[in-house]
């Protein structure tokens, strides 16, 4: 064989050994990079998998706190409406502590101050009256609500977040 043949031989040889050293190269590098990516698919695929139980478990929460504090408002709600029944049927009376005036010195001021009368209120005041702490019972039975709601979806994030041993 000519040393020119030699030569091309050679360098063919040399190319083709270039070729399938690149080739064998590049499907190793494939594969595992196919088999990262399935690795990353998985890890992604539980842990969307976990969140979406969380939010399912953190939704019924919710749900049952709702639920509940329906519950409250509506027995509340009853109380005060068989309250305000028996005040204008007039089996319950409300009256205020008033001063007697019957007695009155000469400064113009009760002469004893021991003694005390009571006012009757009508139905209409007394709703009145009693409406202010309907209101503010409501308001706090929806406060303690919401801030039974934070804390759950609080404690169910960073229970979520916490990172894996």
């Amino acid at each position: 064989m000519s040393l020119k043949s030699c030569l091309i031989t050679g360098t063919l040889a040399l190319i083709a050994g270039c070729l399938a050293g690149y080739w064998l190269c590049h499907l190793q590098w494939e594969a595992s990079e196919s088999q990262m990516n399935e690795s990353q698919a998985r890890q992604e695929t539980e842990r969307l998998e976990k969140a979406m139980e969380e939010n399912r478990n953190l939704h019924q929460t919710v749900s049952q706190m709702q639920i509940q504090a329906k519950k409250e408002n509506d027995d509340a709600k009853q109380k005060y409406d068989d309250l305000l029944a028996r005040i204008n049927r007039g089996t319950v009376r409300v009256s205020v502590p008033a001063r007697s005036c019957s007695d009155v010195s000469e400064a113009g001021h009760s002469g004893t101050d021991d003694r005390e009368t009571r006012a009757e209120l009508d139905p209409a005041t007394a709703e009145s009256i009693l409406a202010v702490g309907r209101d503010g019972d409501e308001a706090i039975r929806e406060l303690n609500m919401c801030i039974d709601q934070y804390n759950a979806v609080k404690s169910s994030i960073a229970a979520f977040d916490k990172p894996k041993n």
